[in-house]
């Protein structure tokens, strides 16, 4: 591990905010004549929250798009080491869908991103749902393709560390649980497949205290259903699984 990429790393480890740390790691991209497309720094069911990427640009490219339909994205989910893609590296590869070709044009014309490489990185659960960042690569054509494992060595390494520490501060900046304990221990049951009159039984509650529970719960919420109750305290760390 050269110096530089270790002193990038006590750096990272030393942020204290998320976006600290996308600024140093955008820094060390541009330092190897590289830039950052997109950094998921969290994932959600809806899909992703690109941070980086100029949002014009990703407009352009989810407008009237499917994300379900793009190689790339499915190549990310399945934790695939790296994923190579671009004008020229698209030129070989006629398979692609439609998407991915047009993302390619928009970037390489809107960014002079010619190739680019995303480094897929698992979410706090250790699984692939999308999360990573991508480094892009400005118009370099065939000095790309003939170097780019070489050129996306540390970059790889530099993306993992960034990424690790920015799902931790995240972590680190939700704010604290508005459940009570007693509306915290419902949710976890139902977490587990527990029905109401079940969760009344293993509480030594009623039924009736159970719904009332969870009418509190959605008012203090903002929530219609208990599903929703359930999917934002998942979301967010309050309950345990």
């Amino acid at each position: 591990m050269n110096s530089c990429l270790l002193d990038f790393v006590h750096d990272v480890g030393v942020a204290n905010t998320a976006e600290e740390v996308g600024q140093r790691f955008i820094q060390f991209a541009q330092k190897r004549d590289a830039s950052v497309v997109h950094m998921f720094m969290e994932t959600k069911l809806s899909g992703f929250r690109a941070t980086t990427i100029p949002y014009e640009v990703l407009e352009e490219e989810v407008h009237d798009c499917q994300f379900g339909t793009s190689q790339i994205v499915e190549l990310v989910k399945s934790g695939t080491p790296r994923v190579y893609w671009g004008v020229d590296v698209d030129q070989s590869n006629p398979l692609l869908p439609e998407l991915d070709l047009r993302i390619s044009e928009t970037r390489f014309h809107q960014l002079r991103q010619r190739n680019s490489v995303t480094f897929p990185m698992p979410d706090a659960d250790g699984l692939y749902r999308g999360a990573g960042v991508g480094i892009g690569f400005e118009d370099r054509g065939e000095t790309f393709l003939t170097h780019m494992a070489e050129s996306c060595g540390s970059l790889a390494m530099a993306s993992f560390s960034a990424h690790s520490r920015i799902q931790l501060l995240l972590s680190q900046e939700r704010a604290p649980s508005p459940l009570s304990k007693r509306q915290g221990e419902i949710l976890e049951l139902l977490a587990a497949g527990f029905q109401l009159s079940a969760i009344a039984d293993k509480l030594g509650i009623a039924d009736s205290t159970v719904n009332l529970h969870l009418a509190q719960l959605k008012k203090k919420l903002n929530v219609k259903t208990k599903e929703q109750a359930l999917a934002m305290a998942i979301a967010n760390g309050w309950i345990s699984l």
